[in-house]
């Protein structure tokens, strides 16, 4: 199987169990906005950020040094050492984080929400913090190995614990809010335990000093710019509850949905393939081309899915949310270019990693976290939830600029830009079209007119991005893979 074969199977079976991993919220979505409010939404939202807060600054993450570590050991007991190290010392410091959150859970409520009663929710998402960690680590672990499958088979298996659950609490027993806060904990805690068991069964426990220490060096930059990315991509929840609304927080986090499909679907299970294998390629003589390649496939996998995603999102929104939440709708095109140039400039930090200067992302982010700022007191207290959402796509475009920029600089993967140039003038064209003259509704019209839209646009990006014989080498694989399969 060559590279580009394996590429797109294995992140094809990766999509599919991010996706099921994912699809709760979304499966949930017409229970969810029938029994919790948007004010209840924007509770859960900023108990994500909260989660996500402690995570960054105590939780000691180090999922990224991972697969550099692991692919420079020669020995499987190096390798093994490289995982289960790094596992022990996240766990450690996700306990400590997890403790500290619950112990300051009154005075945590009241700085986050304006009020007290929302403290036994901090206490039941702070074990989330643990439980995370444990699961994100053999899961990169799984993909690491290449066990795309049992990768898949877990993912089902929460997939099918959440939506039982969720039933179960918030619609059978009734309890609301409460209920998706303990459905949450509770299959969180169980699919750990049992990825937790998976892994050390196979690599054991062989901690390493040395090891410890490189990884310890290598990941402290990219700890302070977590720090930084949280503030750019989740503290829009608390501008807007303080310029705004509760019920907007909610509105933005139920857009953010929408505008994260273009990650969860596509990026995500495309950068588990690639997070592990970019290293590999870099040692080959000429790497050039397969950076080439891998941009172009995954700009054109972004740019589709986003047109998508624009096109469909309001018909989506309102057939399967209560009314109050149907202005979410305004916000998604703002969100889904936010969230591919996210991608992207992910994509591009492979410079800093491979050169050993991963300070380079902290001054990205401070950098961004300076314009993103500006634009939130500017646009927020103005435009709510939608201006939050025009900030954060201005920001990540300031951030995949200064990014391109700088690793250029320190290891130039000599990609061209003029591909996602224009594949952005076509998303931004399609976006337009769809708001302009097309009707919003659910007709069969409306719906066939979106369908043409989408495929039309979509054979345009890839047109931009592909030269003939590449779309129809894709074509053949594409038919003998399912020929196959």
């Amino acid at each position: 199987m060559s590279q580009t074969q394996q590429m797109v199977k294995h992140s094809t079976i990766y999509a599919v169990g991010n996706i099921s991993r994912q699809l709760v919220g979304f499966l949930m979505l017409p229970i969810y906005t029938s029994y919790l409010t948007p004010a209840d939404y924007g509770v859960i939202g900023l108990l994500i950020f909260l989660v996500s807060l402690f995570e960054i600054i105590l939780g000691g993450h180090m999922f990224q040094a991972v697969p550099k570590f692991f692919h420079e050991e020669d020995s499987r007991r190096r390798k093994n050492s490289v995982v289960t190290t790094a596992f022990l010392i996240t766990s450690f410091f996700s306990g400590f984080a997890c403790l500290i959150m619950a112990s300051f859970s009154t005075p945590l409520s009241s700085l986050v929400f304006g009020d007290e009663k929302y403290s036994i929710y901090i206490i039941i998402f702070s074990a989330l913090i643990l439980t995370h960690a444990l699961e994100q680590y053999s899961l990169t672990y799984l993909r690491i190995v290449k066990k795309p499958w049992t990768f898949f088979n877990f993912s089902m298996a929460k997939l099918a614990l959440q939506l039982s659950l969720n039933i179960l609490t918030i619609v059978i027993l009734d309890w609301g809010l409460m209920g998706l806060a303990l459905s949450s904990l509770i299959s969180s805690v169980i699919i750990s335990i049992t990825l937790t068991t998976y892994t050390i069964y196979h690599t054991g426990f062989h901690l390493t000093k040395s090891v410890a220490v490189k990884i310890l060096k290598f990941s402290w930059p990219l700890w302070i710019s977590g720090l930084i990315g949280l503030y750019i991509g989740s503290s829009n929840r608390y501008f807007i509850r303080i310029f705004s609304s509760l019920d907007d927080v909610g509105l933005f986090e139920l857009a953010s949905k929408f505008g994260a499909i273009v990650g969860v679907l596509v990026w995500s299970p495309f950068s588990q393939y690639w997070q592990t294998e970019r290293f590999a390629i870099a040692k080959t003589a000429n790497p050039y081309p397969s950076y080439s390649l891998a941009f172009r496939m995954i700009t054109a996998l972004l740019l589709v899915s986003g047109i998508s995603v624009n096109t469909f999102s309001t018909m989506i929104i309102q057939f399967m949310s209560a009314p109050p939440f149907h202005p979410a709708t305004d916000a998604v095109p703002f969100l889904v270019l936010a969230g591919i140039f996210q991608s992207l400039t992910i994509f591009n930090n492979f410079s800093f990693m491979y050169r050993n200067r991963t300070f380079e992302l902290t001054k990205n982010n401070i950098v961004t976290a300076a314009f993103i700022t500006a634009f939130y007191f500017v646009l927020i207290p103005d435009y709510g939830f939608v201006g939050a959402s025009i900030a954060l796509a201005a920001g990540s475009i300031v951030q995949y600029a200064y990014a391109l920029h700088i690793a250029n600089k320190i290891y130039p993967m000599k990609i061209n830009q003029k591909s996602l140039l224009t594949g952005i003038v076509v998303l931004l064209l399609a976006a337009i079209v769809d708001q302009s003259f097309i009707n919003q509704d659910l007709s069969i019209p409306s719906i066939s007119s979106k369908i043409l839209l989408a495929i039309t646009f979509s054979l345009a990006v890839l047109f931009s991005l592909f030269e003939k014989h590449e779309l129809s080498g894709s074509k053949d694989y594409v038919i003998g893979f399912f020929k196959k399969h």
